[in-house]
């Protein structure tokens, strides 16, 4: 779960970065007037933004459980749920490339590991029953 965590909070610290980056971006250029005020709110919704990727990216599960809590309060933000999945996905698909074997392990080796987990299963399904 906290793998979702991590990449609902990468997602928004993203869109809230790029759209404060690009409303400056776009008054620097002379195409939006948003005035001083702007500027300044929109440096503060970029940097809030970086905060929010860095927390996803680089911070505590427990950590990362807080400030999901306290940036998901309105039903809007199941919207970037959904915008978060792929994310998940990527994430989820390296995690799962770190759990399986080095290719330099002999072969002897990785079936031995294969049959360690075998028989913890086994075991497990005897307990249940």
């Amino acid at each position: 779960m906290t793998l979702f965590l991590r990449s609902y909070l990468i997602s928004l610290g993203f869109l809230l970065g790029a759209g404060g980056v690009g409303a400056l971006l776009l008054d620097c250029s002379g195409k939006l007037s948003i005035g001083w005020l702007g500027g300044i709110v929109a440096v503060a919704i970029a940097l809030f933004g970086t905060v929010l990727l860095f927390v996803g990216m680089f911070g505590s599960p427990a950590r990362v459980e807080v400030w999901v809590d306290w940036t998901s309060v309105h039903e809007g933000s199941i919207v970037l749920a959904i915008v978060a999945l792929p994310l998940f996905l990527i994430l989820r698909l390296f995690q799962h490339m770190d759990r399986r074997p080095p290719v330099t392990l002999p072969i002897t080796e990785i079936r031995g590991k294969r049959a360690e987990r075998r028989q913890r299963a086994e075991l497990r399904q005897k307990r249940h029953q």
